[in-house]
């Protein structure tokens, strides 16, 4: 999960302000965050404007400003879904001992076989080579269905193959 770490505090006006931590480093996801929730936010207040309250020209100006967050965020997720579908193969052509954890056999064999899926900021496809470790609690432990499993020979279901 993404993390941004801040404060509020108060500028030199007195106004209240974010502030960033000081090993924050400058990334992308952040910068998509903060333009989806900035959306989200115009989004509802302006759903809740009307003409009583606002003139006509703030409800048309928040529209626009609306349709520009979006169109930018619209880009910006097209960039995030690149940038994490490069991560998701980098991570397969790596080494790695498994590529995601699953709890259960069931949520393994429910992995999308068309599109893409999204784990630990990555997306992943059904291909041979993934390599998922199933997690059973201890309340429900099974020693035969627990364990790493990697797709060979093909995608489906029958070709998890226990390691």
């Amino acid at each position: 999960m993404l993390k941004i770490e801040y404060e509020i505090k108060l500028n030199e006006q007195g106004r209240p302000c974010i502030e960033l931590s000081e090993d924050y480093e400058n990334k992308a996801e952040d910068k998509f965050f903060a333009i989806e929730l900035a959306r989200y936010f115009l989004q509802g207040t302006h759903s809740r404007m009307t003409p009583e309250i606002y003139d006509q020209n703030t409800i048309e100006t928040m529209d626009i400003a609306i349709r520009l967050l979006g169109q930018i965020g619209d880009e910006m997720a097209e960039i995030q879904y690149g940038n994490m579908k490069v991560m998701g193969e980098l991570a397969l052509l790596t080494d790695k001992i498994y590529h995601l954890e699953v709890s259960s056999i069931e949520e393994k064999d429910n992995l999308p076989l068309e599109d893409y899926f999204a784990y630990d900021n990555k997306l992943y496809k059904r291909q041979e080579g993934l390599r998922v470790y199933v997690l059973y609690p201890i309340e429900n432990w099974d020693k035969e269905k627990a364990g790493l499993y990697e797709l060979r020979d093909g995608i489906t279901n029958e070709h998890w193959v226990k390691l």
